[in-house]
């Protein structure tokens, strides 16, 4: 089986080399160079206002003023406190979202003082994801201060809660309400030499065991133990045979549990991370580890022959749900994508699936992927965050020529972005 490759047809190739023949697009790929000290002193105000996990709202409203400053009019931040700015087109073309998320991973309080070692940029978050934020926003520079009329609307979005048990849900509510959206780009990690084809889909749980707990000699045998009774589902979801076609996968990434080395545990908890990049695939392994961890509890109180209040119990609490997607390999995004980084003579070195705000946009059937912002980037969700801003003015070149020749530019180009039946 070969691996899958972009592709990018003979009339998408033509329509950016038209693009790119036009006095605007190139004076607007230029300003990225120009303006690369401007986007990192952006970049250096997202990271040092904090962003902590459901706790969005400093840096949100210092990017609703960014978003008004650069030239964006129809600004507004939505219900669950996305910052969204629509720049119209012409009429009547396909609408895109380019968005990235505005949440980090670090706690209330964590010092965001970014340090400068030469090109090296160093402080929390200083690459995930204000990069993505200040690029997009140097996409938005390229457009207005060129005078470029796009035939679609472009909506440039700062999301919420994009990392961790934040679930996607700033993007999750972007697209549940009504909206035109018909296709996303998301900038999110440095990369510009990757483009994702795909979304990993990621269900999390929050596996509680419970039992009446005591003394390690008095109550042994008498009542179960929540460790034990985690422990052993624990080994039954191991020795499952996983699906490697489409690929699935699990992992406990925390346990908790007991109070003291002789006492019988009250209660246990782990919480587990399943995945896949196939929706059905996923949907139907979460069926058969679950299944397999009731039958684990059942087991243990079996075991020792627990009966009434003796009993281990089970809970199971779902704290994730980050759904599955696939582009075809010529889908418009990819297509446009690709092509943007041949025009612009920057490898494509990865091709591959992750989960992002992509993964929103493509559950619901839209052409979605995720560009990187630009520069190199090392220890992301590390205090110890590093990021290399050499050729950072990529990242915003790369967006920029992908959104536009997406929504098509007045009297140059027609988009290539399908509009959707909403």
């Amino acid at each position: 089986m070969t691996d899958p490759r972009p592709v990018c047809t003979e009339k998408t190739q033509d329509i950016i080399k038209t693009l790119r023949s036009n006095v605007q697009v190139e004076a607007a790929l230029e300003l990225a160079v120009k303006q690369q000290e401007k986007r990192i002193a952006d970049q250096i105000i997202l990271t040092e206002t904090p962003a902590p996990p459901f706790h969005e709202e400093e840096r949100a409203k210092v990017l609703l003023g960014m978003f008004k400053q650069y030239g964006l009019t129809d600004v507004k931040q939505d219900a669950i406190g996305n910052v969204i700015g629509r720049r119209k087109g012409t009429g009547n073309g396909p609408t895109l979202v380019v968005g990235a998320h505005i949440d980090t991973v670090f706690p209330a309080g964590t010092d965001c003082k970014v340090h400068r070692d030469g090109d090296v940029y160093s402080a929390p978050g200083i690459s995930d994801d204000a990069a993505g934020l200040a690029s997009m926003l140097q996409v938005i520079r390229c457009l207005n201060e060129n005078n470029i009329e796009t035939v679609g609307d472009i909506v440039f979005v700062g999301t919420l809660g994009e990392e961790g048990n934040g679930d996607l849900r700033g993007c999750k509510a972007l697209f549940k309400e009504k909206n035109d959206y018909d296709g996303m780009i998301a900038i999110d990690s440095a990369n510009v030499h990757r483009i994702l084809r795909g979304a990993v889909g990621c269900k999390r749980f929050r596996i509680i065991f419970e039992g009446p707990g005591g003394h390690s000699l008095h109550k042994f045998g008498i009542v179960g133990s929540a460790i034990h009774g985690l422990s052993r589902a624990i080994v039954r979801v191991d020795e499952l045979k996983v699906p490697t076609d489409p690929k699935c996968t699990f992992n406990f990434g925390v346990i908790k549990g007991g109070t003291s080395v002789n006492a019988i545990a009250a209660r246990a908890e782990a919480e587990l991370d399943i995945r896949s990049f196939n929706q059905p695939a996923l949907e139907a392994f979460v069926k058969t580890v679950l299944e397999t961890i009731e039958a684990a509890c059942d087991e243990e109180n079996m075991r020792w022959g627990l009966e009434g209040d003796g009993m281990v119990s089970l809970k199971i609490e779902q704290i994730g749900d980050r759904p599955a997607g696939m582009n075809a390999d010529d889908a418009s995004v990819i297509q446009a994508a690709y092509g943007s980084l041949l025009s612009l003579g920057i490898s494509l070195d990865k091709y591959t699936l992750a989960a992002t705000d992509q993964n929103v946009p493509l559950f619901y059937g839209l052409p979605a992927t995720t560009l990187g912002a630009g520069g190199t980037e090392e220890n992301n969700h590390a205090l110890s965050e590093r990021w290399n801003a050499k050729d950072a003015f990529q990242g915003p070149q790369v967006a920029f020529l992908t959104a536009l020749t997406l929504v098509g530019m007045k009297g140059v180009s027609e988009p290539i972005l399908e509009k959707v039946q909403h």
